[in-house]
């Protein structure tokens, strides 16, 4: 929505793929038996910061690293400053916070991102890309949202993004290429065997509540259509790498089904299979060279 703003047109599951968003995974709250585990290896601040690179835009960011150094007018000044220039990427936000979204109570420390076009004294105004459009917010409400206490994969907090300026129009091909390195480069620096562990507590514990919300309603069903998005941007290039991301894809539906019905024993064995897959795309993209 924000480089729509800009007069630039991109497909969505193109920015998602280009993104990364849907590879490996990571312990986001260490528990011996009821871990919190995202089916992703990077975080989603730093894949807005790449994806707006691999595209060839420059741009002005902003965020805070302590979030205990709040001052809301100094977020204010910052977000006007860069919406003189058009819309505004902001987030990650906690869903929990996001009230206008029903499914809210159960999203607690899930990320996500909004565009903002327009800002009062007391309210701001944005498109959710969830399917929300044309909201107007109380600032102050949407504080809570954006300070994303609960998100411990973040750069920091009051992160937003804007005066896009479009420096390089790379090709296809170029776009391929960056995107596979920031694979590589993820699968290098993140967490081995997650997949796999994850798959053994869940046969052996099941999910408890927390779990449950967050495979029921967010990350199995969102994994299974990143995979899917990866998937189409790879074939004309890697028909290998698509091919695994495709088998992805439907696995990680069958694990939402099977976290749905909650049936763990068929979602440890299903999570085996992930962490299978999973693990040949990863050698696959660490042995990445450009031919």
């Amino acid at each position: 929505m924000t480089l729509d703003s800009y007069g630039f047109e991109y497909r969505p599951e193109f920015l998602e793929a280009i993104m990364v968003m849907g590879n490996g995974a990571n312990v986001a709250h260490e528990d011996e038996k009821h871990p919190l585990v995202f089916f992703d290896n990077g975080s989603p601040d730093q894949s807005i910061s790449n994806c707006l690179r691999i595209l060839g835009f420059e741009y002005d960011d902003y965020y805070l690293e302590d979030s205990s150094k709040i001052n809301s007018d100094v977020i204010k000044v910052q977000l006007e400053r860069l919406l003189a220039f058009g819309s505004v990427i902001v987030g990650p936000l906690d869903m929990g916070y996001l009230t206008y979204n029903p499914n809210c109570q159960v999203l607690h420390g899930v990320d996500h991102f909004v565009s903002v076009y327009d800002l009062t004294d007391n309210d701001i105004y944005l498109h959710d890309p969830a399917g929300f459009a044309c909201l107007k917010v109380n600032f102050a409400e949407f504080l809570k949202a954006w300070k994303a206490e609960s998100i411990a994969y973040k750069r920091g907090s009051y992160s937003m993004w804007g005066n896009l300026r479009k420096l390089r129009f790379p090709t296809d091909e170029e776009i391929y290429h960056e995107t596979s390195l920031v694979i590589k480069k993820r699968y290098e620096f993140g967490e081995e065997g997650v997949i796999s562990n994850y798959a053994k507590v869940v046969a052996e514990n099941g999910l408890n509540d927390e779990q449950k919300k967050l495979h029921q309603y967010f990350s199995f069903k969102l994994a299974s259509v990143r995979n899917l998005y990866l998937c189409k941007f790879l074939e004309k290039y890697d028909l290998r790498r698509s091919k695994i991301k495709e088998k992805l894809a439907i696995l990680f539906g069958q694990a939402h089904i099977n976290s749905v019905g909650e049936d763990y024993k068929e979602l440890a064995k299903t999570l085996e299979e992930i962490a299978r897959w999973d693990n040949e795309f990863r050698e696959l993209s660490i042995n990445y060279e450009r031919i």
